[in-house]
């Protein structure tokens, strides 16, 4: 099997949010002692799914390594409950304002659009035009037992997030160090690890310990959905954590007078109830 190239398009990724608004003082969890813990993405070619996906996998992997101006060393294939992957490369993702385009180091732009671009010579088929930046899915928490993915209920208690930054540049540590913390106070903590940022969570509940009301809106044409939690152990969590915490820090969101532009309040981040990874709400 051959690959030949032709010219693409290259198709932004997008933005990492940061922290605005954070109160300072106090001990971030991570810092740079946990600078080794970068989160580090590839270029996710393409997911192969069904019989024979093994087979085709190593095939297009071995492709890629002779493709001119590749690192044939940087080509992996890896397998989870998605299917088979295949990855090019190693970037680290660099912080950026909101709003921007993502960046990493290396530069991944050359990369990605000369992937896109492969195209079979036994025809006029391209198997990684949507290949795209992602996280490469290698990472393991040192306690897997408190990843939230494990746990069994229907609610949970945000509690607490955080995200690279350029003082701060290891968020999975952190996340997992704040939850060994909680844990050591008695609390039932959890940890969970998304795209850019990693959360934890306090508690795991009921269907019924958050009641869902739903209103409709006329004029919009939009259903306005809001949650009261009603359980007491829940109620009784929220009391002791009732500030979500962003990088270890109260986040505040900043009102201000339309006609001045002044400050009128700052209002801190409330904790909220999230529904647990593969729960559908209904």
């Amino acid at each position: 099997m051959r690959l030949a190239s032709r010219s693409g398009i290259l198709i932004s990724t997008a933005a990492l949010l940061i922290c605005a608004g954070c109160e300072s003082g106090g001990p971030i969890l991570g810092g740079r002692s946990g600078a080794a813990e970068q989160d580090i993405s590839a270029i996710r070619c393409i997911t192969l799914r069904g019989p024979g996906r093994f087979e085709t996998a190593e095939e297009y992997a071995e492709a890629l390594k002779r493709v001119e101006g590749l690192k044939p060393e940087l080509v992996q294939v890896l397998s989870d409950d998605d299917g088979t992957h295949i990855y090019y490369g190693r970037y680290r993702r660099l912080p950026t304002a909101a709003g921007e385009p993502a960046r990493y180091r290396p530069a991944h732009a050359k990369d990605l659009e000369r992937i896109r671009a492969l195209r079979l010579s036994s025809g006029n088929v391209w198997p990684f035009i949507l290949a795209t930046m992602e996280v490469l899915p290698t990472y393991r928490g040192s306690h897997p037992e408190w990843d939230l993915e494990n746990a069994r209920g229907h609610w949970s208690l945000h509690v607490a997030v955080f995200y690279n930054t350029e003082l701060m540049q290891s968020r999975r540590t952190a996340a997992e160090e704040y939850c060994g913390v909680l844990r050591a106070q008695g609390e039932d903590a959890f940890y969970h690890h998304g795209a850019t940022r990693s959360s934890v969570y306090i508690g795991v509940y009921p269907e019924g310990a958050v009641q869902t009301f739903r209103k409709q809106n006329p004029l919009a044409g939009t259903v306005e959905t809001t949650r009261r939690i009603v359980a007491p152990q829940m109620l009784a969590a929220q009391e002791r954590f009732p500030h979500s915490l962003h990088n270890g820090h109260k986040f505040y969101e900043v009102i201000r007078d339309p006609e001045s532009g002044e400050v009128v309040k700052r209002l801190p981040a409330p904790t909220f109830p999230v529904l647990l990874p593969g729960v559908q709400e209904r």
